[in-house]
């Protein structure tokens, strides 16, 4: 029988020419040297980890995956980015608040989360970045505690974010078949929570691949409401085309009952707080140092030019009266409404994915540094990804709760107090982070400028003064000869 051969380069025994050779796969694949396991143990754990690309992976083989910068953090955020209110409430925005200061509201929330956004990426630079998205970056610069207790907060807000985009697939599912029940809303709600609940708990592969069909759907619903804008509708729809008139209309503030510009921002902030969805990815990506910055900021970017483009072709189209009270407007507007409403649906459901993946994971590594003791159970993971399913099913009750009890107007400012507390520690942490790091490179290079000179005799040992003493002396009797 033929003896098997031992690779004995796993266990660190392997010949200079194996060595030289494994050295050179190694820097010939960057995957291997930030891959799961990381550093120097890459090649002793390179069939363990299965580091490949999610499109060549199976569906049904457990294994882990990691992603990249546009598969991974672009389309996590974007889909987040672009969500139910932009379909369900730009047109009130508009209509409440004019718009000049409907561009306003959104490039006050743009610019807020953008700050937010360079803290982390800040931070990201000068750290390994590990799984836990926003409890990482916190815990790592303010310690466990600070980071444990923001992220609880983050998570609330997180859960809260995914009632309302629950609450507002419900109410226009409701209204589209005519559903006359008390209770028809809060059901195709909970029903859709329930679907996406079961695709996290199937793997991360699975998220990322649905998350790429609504992608697609919801650009499309987006160039179908830009066309629609220039072809004529019927006169009893309210909206009158690209319109000088119209538009001059809509520019004044035309607040009613008790709102007011806070008012409308407060509704739309909600919008661009998915932006850390990204973030909250750390331990699925490939590198995450270069993946985060790159993708965040190219979703958000894209995301700022479509809100501005809905708040101008509203308000050049369409009546006030009707953006105050018509919630469906945007899909009146539409060329086809039926593309629309795909991805009013859609951007509502690929929201809540993006939210239902980054939410249960940062709880789950709170509990599993051990913050906060009682959380201890929500630590444990299911296969290689680690998908954490006690802490999904948490999520998803506290969700179904705030589900049966709020709307889309009450929801909504809700959601910005936890996600505005939790952005204003970031920007501390990476401000502490730089000024600490600032100081030590100083402290580093003055003393690196100070030039070396030999200690004083009188902090020398007894045992080194006499011979250091004698030198000197035979050293001046050279000089005298």
């Amino acid at each position: 029988m033929a003896s098997k051969r031992v690779d004995w380069g796993r266990f660190g025994l392997a010949s200079d020419a194996e060595r030289e050779a494994s050295e050179t796969t190694r820097l010939k694949d960057p995957a291997l040297e930030e891959g799961y396991y990381g550093g120097q143990d890459a090649e002793l754990f390179a069939e363990e980890k299965g580091d490949v690309p999610w499109w060549k992976s199976t569906f049904f083989v457990s294994e882990r995956v990691l992603f990249g910068t546009w598969d991974g953090v672009f389309t996590s955020c974007f889909v987040n980015l672009l969500g139910v209110i932009v379909f369900l409430r730009a047109g009130w925005v508009v209509g409440e608040a004019g718009v000049p200061l409907a561009a306003l509201a959104i490039l006050v929330s743009v610019v807020v989360v953008l700050t937010s956004v360079v803290s982390a990426v800040g931070i990201c630079e000068r750290t390994r970045m590990e799984s836990g998205g926003i409890y990482f970056l916190i815990s790592h610069v303010l310690g466990s505690q600070v980071g444990g207790s923001v992220g609880l907060v983050y998570c609330f807000g997180q859960t809260v974010g995914i009632s309302l985009c629950v609450t507002g697939f419900g109410e226009s599912m409701a209204k589209l078949l005519d559903l006359r029940w008390m209770w028809a809303e809060e059901a195709m709600g909970a029903a859709a929570l329930l679907l996406l609940a079961l695709i996290n708990v199937a793997g991360v592969k699975w998220v990322v691949k649905v998350q790429f069909l609504l992608l697609l759907l919801v650009l499309l619903a987006v160039i179908d409401f830009l066309v629609g804008s220039f072809l004529k509708h019927p006169e009893e729809a309210g909206v009158t085309g690209w319109s000088a008139v119209t538009w001059a209309n809509n520019t004044r503030p035309g607040y009613t009952e008790d709102n007011s510009w806070f008012t409308v921002l407060g509704v739309f902030f909600p919008t661009v707080t998915g932006i850390m969805a990204g973030i909250n990815m750390s331990g699925d990506l490939r590198h995450p140092a270069r993946d985060i910055p790159v993708g965040t900021l190219s979703a958000l970017g894209l995301s700022t030019v479509l809100y501005l483009m809905f708040a101008v072709v509203l308000g050049a189209t369409v009546e006030r009266k009707v953006l105050l009270t018509d919630y469906m407007i945007t899909e009146k507007v539409s060329a086809l409404g039926v593309l629309l409403l795909i991805g009013l649906y859609t951007t509502t459901l690929s929201s809540t994915l993006a939210s239902l993946y980054g939410s249960p994971r940062v709880l789950q590594s709170i509990a599993g540094e051990n913050v906060v003791p009682f959380l201890s159970p929500l630590a444990k993971g299911k296969g290689p990804n680690k998908v954490p399913v006690i802490s999904l099913v948490v999520t998803v009750v506290v969700t179904l709760v705030f589900l049966m009890v709020g709307r889309i107007n009450t929801l909504a400012p809700i959601v910005t107090m936890p996600f505005l507390a939790t952005y204003a520690t970031i920007d501390y942490a990476y401000f502490a982070l730089a000024m600490t790091a600032d100081m030590q490179r100083k402290r580093e290079a003055r003393f690196r400028r100070r030039p070396a000179r030999a200690p004083p005799a009188w902090c020398l040992p007894p045992t080194i003064t006499p011979a250091l003493s004698q030198t000197k002396t035979t050293s001046a009797r050279r000089k005298v000869a």
